[in-house]
This record gives C-alpha cells, structure tokens and sequence, in this order.
C-alpha cells in the first residue's frame, strides 16, 4: 500500500464453540497483507476455550487479545464487549465462518484514505456453498448506498464484509443488543446517518453458507425484523414503512404455504410499495437464474433512489 496513512485496523472476531471455524477465520486475518493490526477474539463462553485455538494460531504474535465472557450472549454482546476494547482509527469485522482474501483490510484501508467523505466502507464478497464442495458465487451488490437506501435492505451486508472509520460514525458504532437478528442492519442504518457508504467491487471476503448454528441466531431473524421497524418505522417514508410491514408478513408458513403468504404479502395499501415488492421478487429470482445473488440488491438500490423515497 502506498501513502502515508497508515491507521492501526481493530478486528472483532467473536465465536462460540466452533474452534475449526475460528482456526481458519484467524488465519485469514493474521495472513492480510496490511499488518497494522489489533484483533480481538471474543470467546461468548465456549465449551471449548477459543483461547487454546488462538495459541496454536497466532503464536507469541502480539497483535491478538483473547476476551472471554462469564457466560453467552450473543452475538450482539460479544461484538460490544471488543468495541469496548478498540485501539484502532478503523474497526473491521469478521465472523468465525467466513474468512477474508489477503488483500482485503489493505484494499480498504486504501478505500477510505482515498475517499474521506466515507466512514463506512463495504465489498463484494464470495458466497461459498459448503453443500456443494468448490461451488463459489460473486456476490455484487450497489457500488454505494446512502442512510435512505438502507432504511429499505442491508446493502453493507454481514459483518465481515464492512470497515468502519470510528471518526466519522461517532458513538454510534455500538451494537444493540435487544436485538437478537439484523443487528448489522440496524447497526449500519445509524452509522449512515452520519457519514457515506460505499463498496470495494472485487470480492475481499468468502461467506460461508452452512447448516451449523451461527453466533447471531437465525431463527429470531422475524423478531429481529420486527425490532427494526418498531425502531426506525416511525422514521421512515410512509412507502418504505408498508415495504417493511410487508416482508413481515412474507414469514409464515413454510412451502406453498410460505409462498403463498409471499403473494399476499405484496398486495398493499400503496402501489408504489407493491410495484417495488414485485420489482424485488422478479429481481431475486433472476438473481437465481442467472446465478448472481447481487442482482436484487443492485435493482433494489437503484428503484429506491439515492433518497430512499422510493419514488420512479
């Protein structure tokens, strides 16, 4: 990396039980080609010490703090526990099933040197389907997004694909942790309401898709959507608010039945926000075709508008 700027880049890397995972996850980090580093493993009361599987890693290596929880919880918890210990100018994330590309952190950094109007940086990624061994799929999702736009859809997506300037976000890079689904998503609605976001387009992270239990808890994702809305419904345009009511309600059932529910759920009280839950489905399914997963996202961005009015 050329320039001057060369911040230290805090890593929070929380993990439960899946010492494997988190071999592999570490690894990827202390492998970066940019070596200005300050991670931190969060282990939420594993079975399994994490601490033993950081040693065998990282070694004598410095640079690595091991925080353990007197007891889990959660996902949330754990990622506030290391921003509490944060030395870094920037913050990444990094969950333990997903490992980075070795360019990443520096490609980022660089990123945000070069644009300083942005304080929340994202990147295309690869969704690596461990069903299907040597399966890859580039996920491309908006070059940028705005605090309106992601009202809407998490364009940053996961936590492991997302840099953080803690300058220019504020105190609003903290986790909440009522939340037991889509912390992300409420985590990176707030922080854009302070500064720009934008996306590295080369795919610095593989996400892993698996049927192992995740740190976040998947299985609350309804509740999850449920405390976005009660939290920033009241904020958001009038169409954006029946978009989210709606993909509640695209939750029951399971088979036909869940498709059903999806049908009915994109007959609304507005026009426009039933054009835009057509326009989604359309979208994702050929994503699917057409095997790119970022199709949606891109469409999305572009029918809501810079805005996030939602307006043609």
């Amino acid at each position: 990396m050329t320039g001057a700027w060369r911040p230290l880049v805090s890593v929070v890397l929380p993990t439960h039980d899946r010492p494997e995972r988190l071999a592999g996850a570490l690894e990827s980090v202390l492998g970066q080609s940019y070596d200005r580093l300050d991670v931190i493993v969060v282990d939420d009361a594993s079975a399994t010490p994490a601490r033993t599987v950081v040693d065998a890693v990282a070694g004598a290596d410095r640079r690595v703090r091991v925080v353990e929880t007197a007891s889990p919880g959660g996902a949330a918890r754990a990622r506030n526990v290391a921003l509490g210990l944060c030395r870094g100018e920037l913050v990444a994330f990094l969950d333990d099933d997903d490992r980075w590309e070795p360019d990443k952190t520096e490609q980022q950094v660089a990123f945000l040197a070069a644009h300083p109007d942005v304080g929340l940086v994202s990147c295309d990624h690869l969704v690596v389907d461990e069903s299907s061994p040597g399966a890859e799929t580039w996920y491309r999702g908006p070059a940028a997004f705005s605090a309106g736009q992601v009202q809407w859809m998490n364009f940053p997506g996961s936590f492991s694909f997302v840099m953080v300037h803690r300058e220019r976000v504020g105190e609003a890079l903290t986790l909440d942790e009522t939340f037991p689904s889509v912390e992300d998503w409420d985590l990176w609605l707030r922080c854009l309401r302070r500064t720009r976001g934008a996306v590295v387009r080369r795919p610095l992270c593989r996400h892993h898709a698996h049927d192992e239990p995740r740190l976040s808890r998947p299985s609350s994702e309804r509740h999850g959507h449920e405390l976005f809305l009660d939290k920033h419904g009241p904020g958001v345009p009038p169409v954006c608010r029946t978009y989210l009511e709606s993909h509640l309600r695209m939750y029951e059932g399971s088979g036909w039945s869940h498709r059903s529910a999806v049908a009915r759920a994109m007959a609304t009280r507005s026009p426009r926000a039933s054009s835009l839950l057509v326009l989604e489905q359309l979208a994702r399914q050929a994503g699917r075709a057409l095997h790119d997963p970022g199709l949606v996202a891109r469409v999305m961005a572009r029918a809501v508008g810079p805005d996030g009015q939602g307006t043609p």
